[in-house]
């Protein structure tokens, strides 16, 4: 199969090509030998067809190889016999061969010629490499086959080089430029400043030239050529430029080579030489002018992408929607038409990336980010504000009568399960909206959106509030701003309650199922409020992990709980287990066993009196991390519990690869406990299983007598709950365990 593609790959319109090809070349070589011949009939001071071989490899692929070799050979068959004209094609092609072999290295070379670096990897790498390929082994030939004098094979060399040196820095970047830009439409004023230039250059080098412009005749003031060039890098880019400098060569070449040609004078070689030198300089400056202009207009939009674009999402970003908001909120008011802002953000999000990965999390928002696009009008301004944040801006005389129904289809579409890691995932989002009417704005003097500030504090207070309700959207409307002063004032009042001492522990005791004696207890924080007093944790734990609390606080109760275990020994009561509760956040923290350390050394308590209690969800956060951590922790002793076990999406046969002491049956599954109840078979397994694996089985929210009896009828372990005790105040539980029985 490969030898008949291959038989494919090089028939009909390849070798079409190579023959149209070979003709070019040869009619540009051709044109080269007859303009300036010098040392030797084959030998020209100009040859442009070295540049068109280059260009031609470089735009259509080293494949067309064979037509520089049938041009270079044709081409010669007139001034040097076969064998001769053979080694010249070889020599032409080995040259354009070399020249695409150091441009096609390391990077793709771009034949647009864009960048400063394809510049001078063609003009001071591949051209002087390919001129020296073929001036080496056409001269070589020459000298070999007694053609040319022994003493004459530099000069020859020489000239050669530089003819071949003229073609591949004028002709082969013109080429290239011409053919990657042939798609590019030049607008109308773009044509006709080319065109303006184009005359005032052949009027002006003609001028310089002619008898009859009354000007004294003299050779052709190259130097006029570099104005119109730097013109055309400035003002038209690398295909002006390329146009620029092949009509200024020909006509200098034309002016200088065609005329004495004609006339049958002999040029100087010196002249030639500046002729050659100077175009060069014309050329490679007029690119590389091109280049530098293309890069920095490159660096200048990349540089406002990222300034006003999101790298991952392609999404506006923050810097770009409070621009357009604050010509939506303008225009509003100018027009007296509406302005409506939804914000919104991804429900758990984190919990996909503490469990999966970042990785995961990006690819999720980039979804996210596609379906609320698709989801929206094409006028409507999508933006990403970082993180899981996402808003749309809708403008026009019914933008908050649409925004409602923009909510819901954006939410829907995020509803839709997305795969990651070959599973399906349903994340929901919350949406607030905050509108702002400029018609009302102007006549009622509303101010409570007249600035973009506002509004999108507005958005940010509804977006909360519907996902505090679980309403999927809500309007901001003017009692939500009560309620956000009095979340600040408790955000406030939390950061003053840990440096004031204002968090106490209760302790709620642990119950030995068999014998009904306390075996140990829980660590339950509290606020005491110096206004509100005693404030339950379900009223500001949230907060305290929302606003980052959550790890010194949590070190706190974990220094605290051991050191009240230590004073309860010094007191002569009984040595019981704490448990503490940690947070995810608090068992990622990477010093965790630093803490844990420091707590038990600084109260000398002995580590197998402390229960550490993690929900399922943190253990299966980050499994690999979840196992090291825990087995470090056994390791010094302590005891470790899998909290509101059955809440999440892990079962036990999956726990078991981790080093547990037991499982505590969340209180959802004990409240409506009944013998043939769903719940009650649940507690049945997870009871049997857990034995089966030598777990300790705790269940907590037991609170009458029916679900004790249950329980220790199917052999629970230890048993929590208001039946057994509230939690209370350390001195409450000290009399607790002066009792030693409940």
């Amino acid at each position: 199969m490969a030898s008949i593609h291959t038989v494919r790959k090089y028939s009909g319109d390849y070798w079409l090509g190579v023959l149209a090809f070979s003709c070019v070349y040869y009619l540009f070589a051709k044109f080269g030998l007859w303009i300036a011949p010098f040392v030797h009939s084959s030998v020209s001071a100009i040859w442009p067809a070295s540049g068109l071989a280059i260009a031609v490899l470089v735009l259509f692929g080293k494949r067309y190889w064979p037509g520089i070799l049938i041009g270079a050979f044709w081409s010669s068959l007139s001034v040097v016999p076969v064998y001769i004209a053979l080694m010249f094609g070889i020599g032409d092609t080995l040259a354009a061969l070399s020249a695409y072999w150091l441009l096609s290295r390391n990077e793709q070379f771009r034949p647009r010629l864009d960048r400063v670096s394809e510049i001078v990897k063609l003009t001071m790498l591949a051209a002087p490499l390919a001129a020296l390929t073929s001036a080496t082994i056409g001269a070589t030939t020459l000298v070999f086959w007694h053609l040319l004098p022994v003493e004459r094979e530099t000069s020859a060399w020489s000239v050669w080089w530089l003819g071949n040196m003229m073609g591949n820095l004028v002709v082969a970047p013109a080429l290239m430029v011409g053919y990657a830009s042939r798609m590019l439409k030049p607008s109308r004023a773009q044509l006709i400043e080319m065109l303006i230039l184009l005359a005032s250059m052949v009027w002006l080098m003609g001028a310089s030239h002619l008898h009859w412009f009354g000007i004294v005749n003299f050779d052709p003031q190259f130097l006029l050529l570099f104005p119109f060039v730097v013109w055309a890098a400035l003002r038209l880019g690398a295909a002006g430029t390329a146009i620029i400098v092949l009509v200024g060569a020909s006509m200098a070449v034309g002016l200088v080579m065609g005329e004495a040609r004609l006339v049958g004078i002999q040029v100087p070689y010196a002249v030639v030489a500046n002729l050659q030198i100077l175009l060069a300089i014309m050329s490679v400056s007029g690119f590389l002018i091109a280049a530098a202009l293309t890069e920095h207009k490159h660096a200048e939009n990349k540089f406002e992408q990222l300034a006003r674009y999101d790298s991952l999402t392609g999404l506006a970003n923050r810097n770009a929607l409070f621009e357009e908001l604050d010509y939506a909120v303008a225009n509003a008011e100018r027009r007296r038409t509406e302005v409506a802002l939804l914000f919104m953000d991804l429900d758990r999000f984190k919990n996909i990336n503490d469990t999966l990965g970042h990785a995961m999390g990006d690819k999720l928002l980039q979804e996210f980010a596609q379906r609320i696009r698709n989801s929206v009008r094409q006028e409507d301004f999508v933006a990403r504000l970082g993180g899981d944040e996402f808003t749309v801006l809708l403008q026009g005389d019914h933008a908050t009568q649409s925004a409602a129904a923009v909510a819901q289809k954006v939410l829907d579409a995020m509803r839709m399960p997305v795969l990651l890691q070959g599973h399906e995932y349903v994340v929901s989002g919350s949406i607030g909206i905050a509108a702002f009417n400029g018609a009302v704005s102007q006549t009622l003097g509303n101010d409570l959106a007249d600035s973009t500030q506002e509004l999108m504090r507005q958005a940010d207070t509804a977006m909360y509030r519907a996902k505090r309700q679980g309403t999927g959207f809500m309007f901001f409307n003017i009692n939500m701003d009560s309620n956000s002063k009095s979340q600040l004032r408790l955000e406030n009042s939390l950061r003053r309650a840990l440096e004031n001492q204002e968090f106490e522990l209760y302790y709620q005791a642990k119950v030995a199922g068999k014998s009904g004696k306390i075996v140990g207890c829980e660590a339950l924080l509290r606020w005491r409020h110096p206004v509100y007093g005693l404030i339950q944790p379900e009223e500001f734990i949230e907060v305290v992990e929302s606003i980052g609390l959550i790890i010194p606080v949590g070190a706190w109760a974990l220094r605290e709980a051991c050191q009240q275990m230590h004073r309860w020994q010094q007191q002569g009561l009984p040595l019981q287990r704490v448990a503490v509760n940690l947070s995810m956040r608090q068992f990622l923290q990477p010093d965790l066993l630093a803490v844990v350390d420091k707590a038990l050394a600084d109260s000398q308590m002995d580590a197998s009196y402390l229960g550490l209690e993690i929900t399922e969800s943190v253990a299966m956060s980050n499994a690999r991390q979840t196992v090291e951590t825990l087995t470090a922790l056994k390791q010094r002793g302590v005891n470790i519990s899998i909290d509101d076990f059955g809440t999440g999406y892990s079962s036990l046969s999956y726990l078991k690869r981790f080093p547990i002491d037991a499982v505590k049956i969340d209180r959802s599954f004990i409240q409506e406990l009944e013998p043939d109840s769903d719940d009650a078979a649940i507690v049945m397994a997870t009871i049997r299983m857990a034995h089966a694996m030598s777990l300790s089985v705790v269940a907590e929210g037991v609170e009458t007598e029916q679900q004790r009896d249950f329980l220790l009828k199917y052999g629970c372990d230890v048993l929590q709950g208001y039946l057994y005790s509230k939690p209370v105040s350390a001195d409450e539980y000290a009399a607790l365990m002066h009792a030693g029985q409940l």
